[in-house]
């Protein structure tokens, strides 16, 4: 996907904050990222460009086609990450929910897919299904 680890945290935030594909006010974006306002409007640009994003000025925003089946991607990973952080790792939910982001962010897709497979190593409708 080749995404910034911003724009993956904006766009999962958006994916969260719309039930997957409802119009979303931008301050609920910046008060869920603790950012401020002027940083989401940047976001939306450079989001919008990508086509990800819809936004009409002073309107709401809500993922294109395209940004719904971008996030709900990230989503899963994250899902996926944060269950390997509390089931094998025994890490704190909260903590795990925080550390998945981070790590979706940061680390590899190779990384990334091998912990999708430690997590379902029989399911290979899943693994395909988020990006293999």
């Amino acid at each position: 996907m080749g995404m910034s680890a911003a724009a993956t945290r904006y766009l999962l935030t958006i994916y969260r904050l719309s039930g997957e594909g409802a119009p979303v006010r931008s301050v609920d974006i910046s008060r869920a990222l603790g950012v401020s306002p002027a940083s989401v409007v940047h976001m939306m640009g450079v989001l919008s460009q990508e086509g990800l994003v819809s936004k009409r000025h002073y309107g709401r925003v809500q993922l294109t086609g395209e940004g719904i089946w971008a996030a709900n991607q990230l989503h899963t990973k994250c899902m996926l990450l944060e269950s390997f952080l509390a089931e094998e790792l025994e890490v704190e939910e909260q903590a795990a929910r925080r550390d998945a982001i981070a790590c979706l962010c940061s680390l590899s897709e190779e990384s990334i897919e091998r912990i999708v497979r430690r997590v379902l190593p029989d399911n290979a409708v899943i693994l395909r299904a988020v990006g293999e």
